[in-house]
């Protein structure tokens, strides 16, 4: 993977051809997921999973909406996610549920009383009950009988955004120094983040590029894993993902608008969705993702040096 190097003017550091006074630069500044202001993205999936998917971006990726329809095998997907700096907004569809089921949790004590299974946490929890008969019909699918969902309703789920959370502790508790050596690492930590920072020591820069949507990529590749990747201005253009059993999925955008038009309604929850779970900075859930987030970026600010 290619080196960087940062040219340092006083306060005044060039990123590209923008110079930026990062002593009073916001973390917005220095962390900017996409290296474009605003887009339009439609993706196609092929192989193991098909289907379409459309990414709606402002503010270099800080706002961000996310819908996604797919099958793989032969179960449908859909997926909805709105993410800003301060939450992230995630619902998925699940068939209509018929008829629910109280379910004890044989794992616990008898006195720890009667738990549900709760399908966002994957765990037994008190309070949301267990589906045992959804909306489904035998229908003919490419030649094939068998069940289909004939009715969705959808479940969400809202939480503080844990990497904007780290990276704004980070940000906001250091001194003007220290931000501007912090700043354009920050930038190129965005765009590992794009790429898949938990890849990062093993991907590498290919010489050949691809011409997707009519946009040319930058080819990477994931050492000792059958992953390719095409990026452009950090926005994951394509994917080609091949598992150690032959199955491959594919994803590559079809269309890209650099210049849409984006009105602040799209990353609202649809008025027809139910009210999400709401997670806050003592649950596990974001807890979790914090704990994540923190080991990233101490990892990588590590690595480059900049906590000395």
């Amino acid at each position: 993977m290619k080196r960087y190097k940062y040219i340092i003017f006083f306060s005044l550091i060039a990123c590209g051809s923008e110079k930026i006074d990062w002593a009073k630069a916001k973390i917005e500044d220095a962390y900017r997921p996409y290296a474009i202001e605003k887009g339009f993205i439609e993706y196609k999936y092929s192989g193991e999973e098909e289907g379409k998917e459309t990414l709606i971006f402002k503010d270099y990726g800080h706002w961000q909406f996310r819908s996604k329809e797919t099958r793989a095998q032969n179960v449908p997907l859909k997926k909805i996610e709105i993410i800003s700096p301060g939450e992230i907004v995630s619902y998925k569809s699940t068939c209509k549920c018929l008829e629910y089921k109280i379910v004890k949790d044989t794992s616990s004590d008898e006195n720890r009383g009667v738990y549900y299974y709760d399908t966002l946490k994957g765990e037994y929890v008190p309070g949301n009950p267990y589906c045992i008969k959804q909306k489904k019909e035998v229908k003919e699918v490419s030649g094939i009988k068998q069940l289909v969902c004939t009715e969705y309703d959808w479940e969400g789920s809202i939480r503080p955004n844990a990497m904007y959370y780290v990276l704004s502790s980070i940000w906001d508790t250091a001194s003007p120094k220290t931000k501007e050596k912090l700043g354009p690492l920050m930038r190129q930590f965005a765009k590992e983040m794009s790429i898949g920072f938990i890849y990062a020591a093993a991907i590498v820069e290919m010489p050949t590029k691809k011409d997707i949507a009519g946009k040319k990529t930058t080819f990477y590749k994931v050492q000792g894993k059958d992953i390719r990747i095409f990026l452009w201005n950090n926005i994951i253009l394509g994917s080609e993902v091949i598992s150690e059993a032959g199955k491959k999925i594919i994803v590559e955008a079809i269309k890209v608008d650099e210049n849409p038009k984006i009105t602040d309604d799209i990353f609202k929850i649809p008025s027809d969705f139910p009210p999400p779970v709401k997670y806050d900075t003592t649950s596990f859930i974001f807890k979790r993702e914090k704990n994540l987030a923190e080991q990233l970026v101490n990892i990588y600010l590590s690595e480059k040096g900049a906590n000395k």
